[in-house]
């Protein structure tokens, strides 16, 4: 048993070894373009399509801009803010490896961090999001939007559909093809760029009236995340854009929380409501969203685990497998930054 133990870490640690070897040649450029085996696509957004890519045995995801777009001035911007995250090696994000031109096409090269969003997950009802697996997908977003900012980068299009889901069930944050630099000190370092302004459903209103962007431009964005995960909606349903960019400006509109409010979710919904407070200010920092969510955990008194069980839907469909969390008698701090130390699945 101890060798077989042995063997298996043995090989973990090799494949590991490997796939950062695979990784650092990518990040050098010093390779053939031939040799990326382009795959299925995994996703399309307004500049550009994610295709999985395996280069010497070990996958990554390529992402080609689109061409010929009527606002190239944004595509451009878009591709070059992607070079903001070149350096950026965090658990709680995809990391960036390579910007390069594949056949008169602009191409960026990343981590694969699976085929499902955070809003793939949302949609399916098969998919549980009790309140712990909820809180720790909140804490992996806030580590990397403090890792990001602590590096003078605003993210800027927060939302759940860029929030990636790996298989060991981390959140991963995605597309920062709208990103900008601030000063630490949030004075913003450049104004917004209007084209790369993000979703407007989740866009701050100090943004919405034109304002520079700082770090709490993200964190409300969070906050609309964070009630995303709690109702399972889209924010304001179908509403006109133009109906929601009014309300939010003006009369502070945001979606609607609940009359009914479950007593272990009373910190996580406060949580959502100083993230979206309509004065930046008054936001928390990303750092101290990181020990709120941390708190949040401890309200919960439960130990994230789970068991397979059988679900049978009521149209008689074949049984299929659901999961459901069982409650312990203690709670577990997540540490992002080693995420293979804490594994839940779900």
């Amino acid at each position: 048993m101890v060798l077989q133990r042995l063997g298996s870490l043995f090989c973990e640690n090799s494949s590991h070894s490997r796939r950062e070897m695979v990784h650092d040649l990518i990040a050098s450029g010093n390779f053939e373009t031939s040799e990326l085996k382009i795959g299925k696509l995994l996703g399309s957004g307004g500049f550009g399509s994610v295709y999985e890519t395996v280069f010497r045995g070990e996958r990554l995801a390529l992402k080609k801009l689109h061409k010929g777009l009527k606002n190239e001035r944004a595509a451009r911007e878009s591709f070059e803010a992607e070079t903001s995250v070149l350096k950026f090696a965090h658990p709680n994000i995809v990391r960036t490896f390579a910007l390069l031109v594949i056949c008169d096409t602009n191409c960026i090269i990343m981590e694969y961090a699976g085929d499902r969003n955070l809003q793939n997950v949302i949609n399916d009802s098969f998919e549980s999001l009790t309140a712990p697996r909820r809180t720790k997908f909140a804490l992996d977003i806030a580590h990397a939007l403090d890792y990001a900012h602590e590096k003078g980068i605003v993210h800027l299009d927060l939302k759940p559909s860029n929030v990636m889901v790996s298989c060991e069930d981390h959140c991963k944050l995605a597309d920062f093809g709208c990103c900008q630099a601030v000063e630490v000190n949030d004075k913003p370092a450049s104004p917004t760029k209007s084209n790369l302004t993000g979703t407007y459903a989740y866009r701050a209103p100090e943004l919405l009236r034109g304002e520079c962007p700082t770090t709490k431009a993200d964190i409300y964005s969070y906050g609309i995340c964070l009630w995303q995960m709690l109702t399972r909606e889209l924010p304001y349903g179908n509403q006109n854009q133009h109906v929601i960019i009014f309300g939010v400006v003006a009369y502070q509109l945001r979606p609607k929380l609940s009359g009914e409010i479950n007593t272990c979710d009373e910190e996580y919904v406060n949580l959502i409501q100083q993230c979206w407070e309509a004065d930046p200010k008054q936001r928390p920092l990303a750092s101290e969203i990181v020990v709120k969510v941390k708190n949040v955990f401890r309200t919960y008194d439960i130990e994230m685990c789970s068991k397979d069980v059988a679900f049978i839907s009521s149209e008689g469909q074949q049984p299929k497998l659901n999961r459901i969390e069982l409650c312990g008698s203690q709670s577990e701090e997540y540490d992002s930054n080693q995420p293979d130390t804490y594994s839940c699945s779900f």
